[in-house]
């Protein structure tokens, strides 16, 4: 981001947050504690690494706003697992809601409230977003709420202060119907997003959700319902980090082409597992806004209208989505869904602060398994509580087995690994990632775990090759001694295993220095850096060699040669000069050039 484009964003997010406070401070019926507010900081940028949470991932409970755009039916749904926190004015409308919820069956055990000031129902589109930040801890990301609705657009601020949150501003007009993340750096938006911002530049928006929210993948895409409102949600969401639901409709429709398009488009878009993202379809022949949905860590609650097509809805997430409970609700008595305001837009999942967090590329397709085959995570208890060490496992079977587990040891720094040991040639493994930690949390890979296990099928008749030859390093040939300079190299390897690399400092043909960023190996064909330093004067011819996690080696790269220090041309004959006949003179003259 560009230096006057950050001070932009400071400038705008010092006045969101002026105005926010007003909003706060003024109302009468905001009983949020003043002198919390008063100390409440804001951030303009969260500290990275930054990992924005999506929707699929562990939620500890849901925002919603009285008056209700949902039925009893589902806020009593919903109160069985998470927490409801609910949006209300004063203590005394928070009492009326407590009263209903009594009647009609909500567990006030799972219910809260934040008193503030509110405009209107549709929590997703103002509501916060949510990311955890470098600090490992939970934060909310504010932005301009794209409605003319103060006191909804201050709810964010007014949630951070009630919880306890950093609250970090965003300066970039949207709504939260209009976007969708895949918790893993890849998020979705309509051209919508372009059109709210015309003060910024395609690129500037691409940095600041990468600088506020983590996204280093921002596919902004045709609106394909031609409707007023543009939202994402009404056409297209994401069911796990590579599965994307897309709307179908019959050809006579007048968006057919365009909503097949969009299918088209990211059909040959690659997910976050480097794979091609599966399409799931839901049919909407007269606009049922099946798509506009919302998913509670493993239950998923559709918006049905008692068409002949809700049946087939159903069965279309679960088709999706094996393993979850997938619920229909026509939210009768309350204002019924339409094809751009359905449940998604009017409940915002909460994270779960503490969530036990696991990162994992799935292994499809064939794998080498002459050695069992590796599998590798990165495990991350938000808690801050230990795991607990015997449950950190990959289960695993064969096709029409039963399910066996082999513990995970650390690698350091988060990453865990296990090998399932070596199976028969040709059979189909399906494996999931379990682990627990001291505060009673657990957590899967993929989220659902057994029933939605990854899968892949075994290769042990083919000979593992080894990695071709490096490519000759890439770096700084001349240098001072005693200062660290950053060398390239990469390798590919023939089938497709990860590598570590070894470096040769010193023109020795022996490995110093083995490279495998942490245990956690580099795919193949990937650039990969590291630094070094040498101590004395000389030249040095540097190689590399790359190694398979089966441990095949190559042969050794191109040497590129380093020479320590670098020449100095008459420098170095008149200070040689000086030291010798006159040292006073050479020490005031070695000072002025740094030698």
């Amino acid at each position: 981001m560009t230096g006057k484009t950050r001070i932009l964003h400071i400038i705008i997010a010092a006045f969101l947050l002026s105005a926010s406070c007003v909003n706060l401070i003024s109302a009468e019926t905001n009983e949020l504690d003043y002198q919390n507010i008063l100390n409440f900081q804001p951030l303009s940028e969260p500290p990275e690494p930054i990992r924005q949470v999506a929707e699929f991932e562990p939620m500890e409970g849901v925002l919603i706003r009285y008056s209700f755009g949902i039925s009893y039916e589902i806020i009593a749904e919903m109160a069985e697992d998470v927490e409801v926190v609910t949006i209300v004015a004063s203590s005394s409308q928070q009492n009326s809601v407590i009263s209903q919820y009594q009647n009609n069956g909500v567990n006030l055990n799972h219910c809260s409230f934040l008193i503030a000031p509110s405009d209107s129902y549709w929590t997703r589109d103002y509501g916060p977003w949510f990311a955890f930040t470098g600090n490992d801890e939970l934060g909310v990301v504010d932005f301009i709420y794209n409605r003319p609705r103060p006191n909804d657009n201050a709810i964010p601020s007014a949630y951070a202060t009630d919880q306890g949150l950093p609250c970090y501003y965003m300066p970039l007009e949207h709504a939260g119907g209009n976007y969708m993340t895949d918790g893993q750096g890849i998020s979705v938006s309509t051209d919508l997003v372009w059109t709210e911002n015309p003060g910024y530049t395609h690129q500037e928006i691409d940095e600041m959700v990468n600088d506020y929210l983590g996204v280093t993948t921002y596919h902004v895409v045709p609106d394909v319902n031609g409707q007023y409102i543009k939202h994402i949600d009404c056409w297209g969401k994401y069911l796990a980090p590579d599965v994307i639901m897309i709307r179908e409709v019959p050809p006579s429709h007048s968006q057919y082409d365009e909503i097949e398009a969009a299918v088209d488009y990211f059909e040959s878009q690659i997910s976050c597992y480097d794979t091609p993202y599966e399409i799931a379809r839901v049919y909407t022949p007269n606009n049922q806004p099946y798509t506009n949905s919302l998913i509670l860590n493993d239950k998923v609650l559709v918006p049905i209208t008692g068409s002949q097509w809700d049946d087939d809805a159903i069965a279309s997430y679960q088709a999706a989505m094996p393993g979850y409970e997938v619920l229909g609700f026509t939210n009768a008595g309350f204002p019924s869904w339409q094809s751009t305001d359905a449940l998604h837009c009017r409940a915002k999942g909460i994270p779960d602060r503490g969530m036990l967090y696991i990162e994992h590329t799935p292994l499809y397709g064939v794998q080498n398994g002459d050695a069992g085959v590796d599998i590798q995570a990165k495990i991350v208890p938000y808690s801050e509580e230990s795991l607990i060490s015997d449950s950190t496992r990959v289960y695993w079977k064969e096709e029409n087995g039963t399910w066996d587990s082999v513990q995970m040891t650390s690698l350091g720094n988060d990453y865990y690994h296990s090998i399932i040991y070596p199976q028969e040639d040709g059979a189909t493994v399906y494996y999931y990632i379990h682990a627990e930690d001291i505060s009673g949390r657990s957590g899967n890979h993929p989220y659902i775990g057994e029933e939605g296990a990854h899968s892949f099928i075994v290769n042990i008749t083919a000979t593992n090759n080894p990695p071709e030859k490096p490519s000759k390093p890439s770096g700084e040939t001349q240098g001072q001694t005693g200062t660290s300079y950053p060398y390239s190299t990469s390798a590919i390897d023939p089938d497709g295993d990860k590598l570590e690399y070894g470096w040769d400092w010193d023109g020795d043909n022996t490995v110093d220095e083995w490279d495998n960023n942490n245990s956690n190996y580099y795919p193949s064909g990937a650039p990969i850096s590291t630094s070094h330093a040498w101590p004395t004067d000389g030249t040095y011819n540097i190689k590399v060699k790359a190694k398979d996690i089966y441990g095949e080696e190559s042969e050794w790269s191109d040497p590129l040669s380093v020479t320590m220090p670098k020449n100095k041309g008459m420098y170095f004959t008149l200070l040689d000069f000086l030291e010798r006949f006159f040292p006073q003179i050479y020490l005031l003259f070695s000072k002025l050039l740094q030698f």
